[in-house]
């Protein structure tokens, strides 16, 4: 993509050495380097990606993006003809270039943040708009101060839409995004329990979530998930809105904005739902009903930007689970394990309990700790033993020390098989797990990353 030298400069950035005014792909690991990168140093915690510089060359980067402070001492060290990129800061400098690109490119740009689902929305929404445009969307959970930019300086400048989605866990953060990204379409997919800690308390969480429909409150689209009442009277000041319904709650009875509504027809043995949306039916590749709300969104979105339904509607069929999200594993003898160990929280662990519930078969949950929940960790995590599913479940795994509040609760509600794991190795618990399962059985295995319930995961499959 080619960027101008002013785009530099109002960016703040300064270029040493011969450049032609193509930017080339924008790396900020030094072992990813491919020839012809940028590799673009940023400074963490621990590791400053300006000593990784003379690396990044040697593995054939074209241009680094440094600090001046760095430049000032190391350039004469490098080779020959290398491109400097210098700025005071360089992750400031990183957000202000993809503010400029951003600007330069003219793509209507989509911006999602939610508690629950983000990801996954995310390709429904990037399956959709590629029916009737050049679509980039967000790579990755690439979602924060970093990947946000990263994902729009990566950008080829033919797109039509960007797909970009914001994470967050403290107040400010998806204001900077929607700085950088200038969404014209924002869409909140929910409002739960997700950082409830970080943030310090549901309404600090809901306000966060909110930045999103506040910088596009003027001139920019929400589009409003009508079956949450907490998104819903976040688009209230919102001056041009859609909204999207299952049909699950009533309707506001002052909305006056257009709607567009979905069904569920019908349901497969892991709920994989088909359904009917705008007079088009499609059937999804994804693992739970809850699903059925997020393709709807994408299609409310697509429609909004001038998409038909009978084009934007079948490509949801396109779209599969990301590895560790809701993926179905055969383990044989007819024995399923779905692996969404990817991350949790409480409002996830229910859609999750609820899609093994309606599958036949002896049913085993193993769920592990949910992170970032604060002072409310304990009320939460005894809230997930009460989660009316848990009854349904032949077995129960917890896996954490928060989790044994979880297996309090079921136990004491009289459940006939309870194991909590504390501190035992993960090819432990797998063993564990492995004992219980017989021919036709269904295995969930869920929990926040950090757990590493993935291991389990591997430990399984290995021993089947």
């Amino acid at each position: 993509m080619l960027i101008s030298p002013e785009m530099l400069e109002r960016a703040g950035i300064k270029v040493e050495g011969k450049w032609d005014e193509w930017l080339p792909a924008v790396r900020i690991d030094s072992r990813l380097i491919e020839k012809g990168d940028l590799f673009w140093a940023l400074k963490g915690e621990n590791v400053d990606g300006n000593d990784f510089v003379p690396r990044a060359f040697e593995s054939g980067a074209q241009i680094a993006a440094v600090s001046e402070d760095w430049a000032t001492q190391n350039a004469g060290n490098l080779p020959e003809k290398t491109v400097l990129f210098t700025m005071p800061d360089t992750l400031v400098g990183m957000q202000r270039l993809a503010m400029e690109v951003r600007r330069s490119i003219g793509a209507s740009t989509i911006a999602l943040t939610g508690s629950n689902g983000k990801s996954m929305t995310k390709e429904l929404l990037a399956a959709s708009l590629s029916a009737i445009g050049v679509t980039t969307a967000t790579r990755g959970n690439l979602n924060n101060h970093l990947g946000l930019p990263l994902t729009i300086l990566n950008a080829t400048g033919d797109e039509a839409f960007l797909v970009l989605e914001m994470g967050a866990n403290h107040v400010g953060e998806i204001d900077l995004l929607c700085q950088i990204a200038h969404p014209e379409i924002g869409l909140i997919t929910n409002i739960g329990d997700a950082h409830v800690g970080e943030f310090g308390g549901f309404e600090a969480l809901q306000k966060a979530k909110g930045e999103l429909f506040e910088s596009i409150k003027d001139d920019g689209l929400a589009i409003v998930n009508l079956d949450d009442d907490r998104v819903v009277e976040l688009a209230t000041n919102v001056k041009r809105k859609s909204g999207y319904t299952l049909g699950l709650r009533h309707i506001p009875s002052d909305w006056t904005n257009p709607i567009y509504f979905g069904e569920i027809i019908s349901q497969d043995e892991w709920s994989r739902v088909t359904m009917n949306i705008e007079g088009e039916q499609v059937k999804l590749q994804l693992v739970g009903a809850h699903w059925a709300r997020a393709a709807l969104a994408a299609v409310a979105v697509a429609m909004e930007s001038g998409g038909d339904a009978d084009a934007v509607v079948p490509a949801l069929a396109t779209v599969e689970a990301l590895p560790g999200r809701g993926n179905i594993i055969e383990l044989g003898e007819g024995v399923q394990l779905l692996n969404d160990s990817y991350n949790a929280n409480v409002a996830s662990i229910e859609a999750a309990l609820l899609t093994l519930s309606r599958r036949e078969g002896k049913k085993i949950a193993v769920i592990g700790d949910v992170m970032e929940l604060g002072e409310f960790e304990e009320d939460e995590h005894r809230r997930i033993g009460r989660i009316p599913e848990m009854e349904q479940m032949d077995h129960l795994v917890f896996v954490g020390e928060r989790m044994s509040w979880a297996a309090e609760e079921t136990s004491f509600l009289g459940h006939p098989s309870v194991r909590s794991f504390i501190e035992a190795d993960m090819v432990e618990i797998a063993e564990y797990v492995n004992t219980l399962l017989e021919p036709g059985a269904g295995v969930l295995v869920k929990g926040s990353r950090k757990v590493g319930l993935e291991r389990v995961v591997d430990a399984i499959r290995k021993m089947r």
